[in-house]
């Protein structure tokens, strides 16, 4: 299947700065007010109408009264996963249009509490209502089967595209079964789900301030807990003993030094490694007591450390060569894991001699 990727970026007005603004978009008789959206466009040769963004908030307008509008899709979109948040204040009064079938599975979490009792499911023409839906509950949508849904109150929440074949390549890398499906009570409670989606909310508005290996990571963390939770396997997951070797350890740490940007999958240091992608995310964990990820930001703030007390160099200098992508995100991941800001870290630890200047091209030789 050959995946390919449209990036489309527009001015926006200074106080929409977080939002790419598409304005009044005709579908059939209606019409989607004000969409904003920010989207990776992933796109295939056999289905081009995939369930994110734009594309979702059209399924939930047609049949609706043209006074219904999603006012908000915001969204960031990977092959592995699809992440698109969906505001509509109006509700949907009516029953929704059908998605289109294909392999994968929607993932519907609450940011909004839903009225008990108005909520109705139509699944391959079974009707269901739902209990009290809370703030974090969750709801599994198979797109094999014919769904449709309808919920008149106001709706904030997140869906999550999970394809079929991202489920697949961790349990075979995991070497468990496959799932045969992901299922719960609708509007069940789900703390987990609801903290990691809290935390990829910024990412949202702005996705260049996450990189390749946080989404990596974030993604597999998300269907990891998915299979876990609501898969039906026949077996736990494996437990896995051992580390990384001396020489895998040797150049995990390089690659991560030339890319303190982040912009490093983990499928690219898993192939360095000679391992499969949740196999080396578990041995590096045992090896360095943390992510590969949080890893990273570690050791994007011990340079920083040492630049701050060795140099003149400005912060906003600091932040570029750390691989921070401004002053702002230096400063707040330093001080979140330093608990004090770079400036008044600098004050109490700058050297009592002459400053060094450390060129840029020999940050990723400083020492761990």
């Amino acid at each position: 299947m050959t995946v390919l990727f449209d990036v489309t970026l527009q001015k926006v007005p200074s106080t929409q700065e977080r939002f790419v603004r598409v304005p009044w978009v005709l579908v059939g008789e209606f019409a989607l007010k004000s969409i904003a959206e920010t989207e990776l466009s992933m796109t295939t040769s056999s289905n081009p109408a995939n369930a994110y963004g734009a594309q979702m908030a059209k399924y939930f307008t047609m049949n609706q009264p043209h006074t219904v509008a999603i006012d908000s899709a915001v969204s960031v979109v990977r092959p592995q996963l699809a992440i698109t948040r969906l505001i509509a204040r109006s509700g949907i009064p009516e029953r929704t249009a059908s998605i289109p079938s294909e392999r994968a599975y929607v993932v519907s979490l609450h940011l909004n509490h839903a009225n008990s009792g108005e909520w109705e499911l139509w699944t391959d023409g079974k009707h269901a209502k739902t209990g009290a839906w809370p703030v974090g509950g969750v709801a599994m949508c198979d797109l094999e089967s014919n769904s449709s849904i309808r919920n008149p109150g106001p709706i904030d929440w997140i869906h999550y595209l999970v394809p079929r074949a991202t489920l697949d390549s961790l349990t075979d890398d995991a070497g468990v079964p496959g799932v045969k499906r992901l299922y719960c009570v609708y509007g069940t409670s789900d703390p987990t789900l609801h903290h990691l989606t809290q935390s990829i909310l910024p990412c949202l508005n702005k996705p260049e301030l996450f990189s390749q290996l946080f989404m990596d990571s974030f993604t597999m963390m998300v269907c990891s807990h998915l299979v876990g939770r609501y898969g039906q396997l026949r077996e736990a997951f494996p437990q896995h003993k051992g580390g990384l070797a001396p020489w895998q350890r040797r150049r995990v740490v390089e690659l991560l030094r030339e890319h303190l940007d982040g912009e490093i999958k983990l499928a690219t240091l898993a192939d360095e490694c000679r391992l499969s992608v949740s196999h080396f995310a578990r041995s590096f964990r045992v090896s360095f007591g943390a992510s590969a990820h949080r890893y990273l930001i570690l050791q994007r703030v011990e340079i920083a450390k040492v630049l701050l007390s060795e140099t003149t160099n400005s912060l906003v200098e600091i932040a570029a060569q750390t691989g921070f992508s401004d002053q702002a995100a230096l400063t707040r991941m330093f001080a979140n894991i330093v608990g004090t800001t770079p400036a008044k870290w600098r004050r109490q630890h700058s050297r009592r001699r002459s400053f060094v200047e450390i060129p840029k091209l020999q940050v990723h030789q400083l020492p761990e």
